[in-house]
């Protein structure tokens, strides 16, 4: 849509500016010569055919307008196919404007002695038409290389395979990834729009998805990163979410890239139930306790059960994101048999559709690519579990909507209907807290199996390698109530002094100027930073710990 207003605006703009210069030249030519009739300049424009080699200009100025934004948008992709435009309209208006004797080409005599004057009417309009096919040959031009040409994450060119596949392009890299560039370019557009406005410079919406891309667009991510200010808020909940959009094609496009590690804030305690961390009250006072609780968005719902909760209840907790939130209720519900339904109640978190994916989830199951199907959410993609383990949660519980209820009697009454509606008769099963006496819960391998994660002890570092960048003395000035970090190379000679007021502001100078280049060195600083602003909050002295 951009290249299309540029090329509009570029095209008006020099038809006007050719009219009045034509304009303008007309009335200084009459005014030095003595004129027997009065001359209008407006109609000599379109007398002498001049508008033309206006509309010649003008086609040729939108055409440039369009290759550089076609440049701009699309980079390396779309670079052979724009020098290659560029260079086609460049030969053909030349040799347009040579033949037809325009420009003061010597092609004007020869044709004026072989066909007389009457040739000359004919010179502006070839011209006009010969210009407006040299720019539909460089717009088809420019097209056709855009589209066969594909680059790596690296910036790399590479021509396109033989082998085609629904309009999808097989690239010469190692992983012969499968690549749509017109689902890249869209990938990209979303992103610099985002990337532009202050809600998502501060969103962790956007910091997430950079880190993400970041191994596939390393040098897009490079410059997005530079946009980005400290977070605010981990999500807004716009109605059109860019990072998310950008994500759910880039998840389309790339299924095998999806990441199957869990989120750094998915923490799973391999010895205890619930199996996964998180902001949960898990209950054990009855002798059957089969109902979980989702209370989606509303946290003091979740607070008001927990304190008035019927023994019934087994967990209750919120459950913010469509994909690491419903991750870790599938989790901790295949890992307790004891539990048959899920009761949905609470409001949709903002910007987030939990609740919905829960009921998608539970009805229709996920496609290939782990997307819960049916769900209308930004980014229904389950990465933390496995589709065994989804099948299993399906199989284990019985979804009850009641979303939208906040009425704590409300929920309590159908916690207490559900429980008397499944009261088992045989031999109880423990539900696996660290409340019961009853045995842990195990499970055979025909039942279910669960997908381990592992779990690295942390060790001593071995060596310390030093930063080349330097090394940073830190100094609390509590007089000030400010922070002063003097950077040092180590012949101690001073290279600067930087002052703030917290430990971020400092550390994101230090890092975004790339004064430090160790990620241990980087680590060390902030902690060491975060030592020192609470010996100012607090009013402690601050020692700086060694390397």
């Amino acid at each position: 849509m951009k290249k299309i207003t540029y090329s509009i605006t570029s095209f008006f703009v020099i038809v006007s500016v050719h009219f009045a210069y034509s304009v303008w030249q007309t009335v200084e030519t009459a005014n030095k010569w003595k004129q027997l009739k009065e001359i209008n300049p407006f109609l000599q424009y379109f007398e002498r055919q001049d508008f033309f080699l206006g509309l010649s200009y003008a086609l040729t100025a939108a055409f440039t307008a369009y290759a550089i934004a076609n440049f701009l948008e699309k980079r390396k992709v779309g670079i052979a196919g724009t020098v290659g435009g560029f260079t086609l309209v460049g030969i053909l208006y030349f040799a347009g404007c040579f033949l037809t004797g325009c420009c003061g080409s010597p092609m004007l005599a020869v044709y004026l002695s072989l066909f007389g004057s009457s040739i000359i009417g004919f010179a502006k309009p070839i011209t006009a038409g010969l210009t407006a096919m040299s720019v539909m040959f460089g717009f088809v031009w420019i097209n056709r290389n855009s589209k066969t040409k594909v680059c790596s994450s690296n910036d790399v060119c590479c021509e396109v395979g033989e082998e085609q596949t629904n309009g999808k392009f097989i690239m010469n890299r190692e992983n012969k990834n499968i690549i749509d560039s017109e689902i890249v370019n869209k990938i990209v557009s979303e992103m610099e729009e985002g990337i532009n406005l202050l809600k998502c410079q501060q969103c962790g919406c956007m910091k997430e998805t950079l880190e993400i891309l970041k191994s596939d667009f390393p040098s897009e991510v490079e410059n997005w990163e530079k946009k980005m200010i400290p977070i605010k808020y981990s999500c807004l909940g716009c109605a059109h979410c860019y990072p998310a959009v950008a994500m759910n094609l880039f998840n389309e496009a790339f299924p095998e890239k999806a990441n199957t590690q869990l989120d750094c804030a998915f923490e799973v305690k391999q010895d205890n139930w619930p199996y996964v961390a998180g902001e949960y009250y898990a209950f054990c006072g009855g002798d059957y306790c089969p109902v979980a609780v989702s209370t989606l968005g509303d946290t003091e719902l979740a607070d008001r059960l927990s304190q008035n909760h019927p023994n019934e209840l087994c967990i209750v907790g919120k459950t913010e994101t469509e994909n690491i939130g419903v991750d870790k209720v599938i989790k901790n519900v295949i890992t307790n048999p004891t539990i048959k339904y899920l009761l949905l109640v609470g409001q949709e978190p903002k910007g987030h559709k939990s609740g919905e994916t829960f009921v998608e989830l539970s009805r229709n199951g996920v496609d290939d690519k782990m997307r819960v199907i049916g769900s209308t959410a930004k980014k229904p993609i389950l990465r933390n579990v496995s589709i065994d383990e989804v099948n299993s949660f399906r199989n284990q519980v019985e979804i009850i909507n009641m979303i939208g209820c906040s009425d704590d009697n409300l929920i309590i009454s159908e916690i207490k209907k559900l429980a008397s509606k499944k009261k088992q008769t045989d031999e109880k099963t423990s539900c696996g807290c660290s409340n019961c006496n009853d045995e842990k819960i195990t499970f055979a391998p025909e039942e279910k199996t669960i997908k381990e994660i592992e779990l690295i002890q942390a060790k001593e570092p071995v060596n310390i390698i030093m930063d080349k960048a330097g090394y940073f003395v830190i100094l609390p000035i509590p007089e000030k109530n400010v922070i002063n970090v003097e950077h040092y190379s180590y012949d101690n000679t001073l290279l600067r002094i930087i002052e703030g007021r917290n430990a971020r502001n400092i550390y994101w100078t230090i890092i975004e100027n790339k004064w430090v280049t160790s990620l241990s060195h980087a680590a060390y600083l902030g902690k060491e930073l975060a030592k020192a602003e609470l010996s100012l909050k607090n009013g402690f002295k601050y020692i700086q710990d060694g390397a």
